[in-house]
């Protein structure tokens, strides 16, 4: 068998996994392709999976969107109404839009899959057992929903502290099995969305900024945060780049913090692909921007995330998190 043939073999069984496995599609259920110009390389292996599992496939494309969480175009908002199964192939996004919130809360089962390619299709962070790793997920969902202060550090300087109280906290376990449920394989985490005008001190950011602008970050970024948001992202040349991000829209919601974030897959690695370093365990993510679908209140077309590794994680007073390693169990 050659090498090319041997990636083809690996590509659609993990675009079987991702519709069998993570979606659980019925032979009776109505599934959704979405896909922009960005992932469509892909398309074949997800088809053919697609069409394997059910009669009912129908496939959307749409313009690339600058950034995540802008909303789609109506003609993909139209047929995310129709659809029991949604696979959400675009480069950017779509999970912190209005058109998934609405389409999940009316039941559908949405597989959040943004920068999709060859590369991320192949990767062994797709071939576990989702279902098994993603319950430690759930057992960090039961502390931050009932937690109300959490403090994290690590030994590069970060010293960020979040207030929750009242919050509810999102178990995503990277597959969809339920009516309402969101996945982002081989994303596998639980994020919380603090407070927005509440969290203060300063991060670290060591692992990577997962956007096309950044990526696996060469050296540490600085990042200040004061009463919610961010003031200061440094002078290194990624630094600037951020803050031109940040800046490129006059909006100051996009500075927000908007989600805290920890990843359980142990066969994931940073790699600046978005799903890929968000879910890797022994790390934990900040979004900023948008969290109105997750349990927040800031609304505004943008969110961008940052991963740090080997944090120590404190709530109320306990610590949960050590370096990295996962102390509180299933």
């Amino acid at each position: 068998m050659t090498l090319k043939n041997q990636e083809s073999e690996v590509l659609q069984a993990n675009a079987h996994r991702l519709v069998d496995l993570c979606a659980g599609v019925k032979q009776s259920e109505r599934v959704l392709l979405i896909f922009d110009s960005t992932t469509r390389e892909i398309e074949t292996y997800l088809r053919t999976a697609a069409d394997a599992a059910t009669n009912a496939v129908v496939v959307a494309y749409m313009d690339t969107s600058a950034m995540h969480g802008i909303e789609p175009p109506q003609n993909v908002v139209a047929a995310m109404e129709q659809a029991d199964v949604i696979l959400g192939l675009t480069k950017s996004s779509l999970a912190h839009t209005e058109a998934r919130f609405r389409a999940t809360n009316r039941g559908a089962r949405y597989l959040s899959l943004p920068q999709y390619g060859i590369a991320q299709l192949s990767r062994p962070s797709l071939a576990i057992d989702f279902v098994a790793v993603a319950q430690k997920g759930k057992s960090l969902k039961t502390i931050l929903d009932a937690a109300n202060h959490i403090v994290i550090t690590t030994e590069e300087g970060t010293h960020l502290e979040l207030s929750v109280g009242g919050r509810v906290a999102n178990w995503a376990p990277g597959y969809c099995h339920e009516p309402g449920m969101l996945g982002s394989p081989p994303d596998i985490e639980t994020n919380i969305a603090p407070l927005e005008h509440a969290s203060q001190g300063i991060l670290f950011v060591d692992g990577s900024v997962p956007c096309e602008e950044l990526g696996l970050l060469k050296e540490r970024v600085q990042v200040t945060v004061k009463d919610g948001a961010i003031v200061d992202t440094g002078t290194t040349a990624e630094g600037l780049i951020l803050k031109k991000l940040l800046e490129s829209v006059p909006d100051n919601k996009r500075k927000v913090l908007a989600e805290f974030g920890v990843g359980f897959n142990p066969e994931a690695r940073l790699s600046g692909l978005m799903l890929e370093d968000e879910g890797a365990l022994g790390t934990v993510h900040f979004g900023f921007g948008s969290n109105a679908t997750i349990g927040g209140v800031n609304k505004t077309s943008f969110h961008l995330d940052m991963v740090i590794t080997k944090p120590t994680v404190d709530v109320d007073g306990v610590r949960i998190i050590e370096n990295g390693l996962h102390l509180f169990s299933l």
